[in-house]
């Protein structure tokens, strides 16, 4: 997290102080305050109204920090932006709503685990090596092309295929689980925000056709690999594509796009 969140309740926090401040120096006309009557300003500045528009704004206001830096670490974020690097047609052609990005991401931490983790930061020591190798030359192709980079994302895929055991009741909860709207914002690992939504929005357009794009664009190039990354394909996994994962690409084919 940027400091800008921590600055913006400084800032809301420092309005409310000096608040404090003014309605102490009103009803005290230059004399001491004693603690009474201290607990009785903070009393009645818990209950006023006063503050509420600004409380209002301000809140809109956090929430806007918060995203901001939810979209900016997406950008940062290697392993994600590995892992979303097929889907990029899709959001393009917006066949695909971005609002899917972190429902996305919460699939992919029920399927890994704690293997997110491990997965996320060899991508970042691969793209800061590749960064220093390259230097002004560097870009986010060449990591998505880079054969670590390619091993880490078929292992996430061989994962997720095997998720996909039970295909028929998997592929029903994930379509749920893509219509789902959070309702919280995630600050920490262990801090969140409500996040509010209206009852007039749109809902998510995620249905049977959605669900065969996203797993087409994600296991198509599986099974068109050039020769060099089948051969390498078959050396991490002791088998080709077809026959690692063969269930879930039949599957998979019977899905039309």
């Amino acid at each position: 997290m940027t400091g800008r969140g921590p600055e913006h309740l400084r800032k809301t926090t420092n309005v409310v102080l000096d608040a404090l401040t003014r309605a102490a120096e009103q009803a005290l006309h230059g004399h001491a305050i004693d603690m009474r009557t201290l607990e009785a300003l903070v009393a009645e500045l818990k209950e006023s109204t006063a503050f509420d528009d600004f409380y209002r704004r301000s809140y809109r206001e956090l929430m806007e920090v918060v995203e901001g830096e939810s979209i900016e670490q997406r950008r940062t974020n290697a392993f994600g932006r590995l892992m979303l690097h097929p889907l990029s047609g899709l959001f393009s052609e917006e066949k695909l709503d971005r609002v899917l990005v972190p429902n996305i991401f919460s699939f992919l931490h029920m399927v890994l685990g704690d293997e997110e983790a491990i997965a996320a930061e060899r991508c970042g020591a691969l793209v800061t090596q590749l960064k220093e190798e390259k230097g002004d030359h560097f870009t986010w192709d060449i990591f998505y092309d880079d054969p670590e980079a390619k091993l880490i994302l078929w292992h996430v895929l061989v994962k997720i295929s095997a998720s996909f055991k039970r295909y028929d009741l998997r592929k029903d909860w994930f379509i749920k689980l893509m219509q789902y709207r959070p309702t919280t914002v995630s600050l920490a690992s262990n801090a969140f925000v409500t996040k509010e939504h209206s009852p007039y929005d749109d809902p998510i357009q995620f249905g049977e056709r959605e669900f065969c794009l996203f797993f087409h664009a994600m296991f198509d190039p599986l099974q068109n690999l050039d020769r060099k990354d089948e051969v390498a394909f078959q050396r991490e996994f002791g088998a080709d594509p077809h026959h690692l994962i063969g269930a879930f690409l039949v599957n998979l084919a019977t899905c039309a796009i």
